[in-house]
């Protein structure tokens, strides 16, 4: 079989044994809808953040980010956390609750703002998927 040829199995088969989930952890407080509360000013760690594990549910790679559109009213910080897997219905479950590196987002607002802001970002797992994330943040 040419080289190319396996080289391509090899990447389909390695992308095929990872799980990319969407975990939420402790952070900032959640109000409704999904929206993390803030303190004006204070850098918050809020409660979304992304990971993946193998089949075996041991953590691979931490996924990396980009911030595709900034918040209008504060600033975003990526960084590395420790998270619980939540991957629900599919063939990673039995992962869930499981702990590992995990990329999340800091929110700090600029200090004398108060009400509604949102950023938007790009996230890349280990395996060459996409996804895009959308924050929305109440600085109070």
């Amino acid at each position: 079989m040419p080289a190319r040829r396996m080289t391509m199995i090899a990447l389909v088969l390695s992308g095929s044994l990872l799980g990319g989930c969407v975990t939420s952890g402790s952070g900032a407080m959640q109000g409704t809808e999904g929206i993390d509360r803030v303190a004006a000013g204070e850098p918050t760690v809020l409660r979304r953040t992304y990971m993946t594990m193998d089949e075996r549910c041991r953590p691979v790679k931490r996924p990396t980010g980009m911030l595709t559109e900034p918040p209008q009213h504060g600033s975003v910080r990526m960084l590395t956390r420790r998270a619980r897997a939540r991957y629900g219905p599919g063939p990673y479950r039995h992962c869930d609750g499981r702990i590992g590196p995990a990329l999340g987002f800091e929110y700090t607002s600029v200090p004398d703002y108060r009400g509604g802001d949102s950023f938007a970002v790009r996230v890349r797992y280990a395996d060459g998927e996409l996804r895009s994330g959308r924050f929305e943040v109440e600085v109070r």
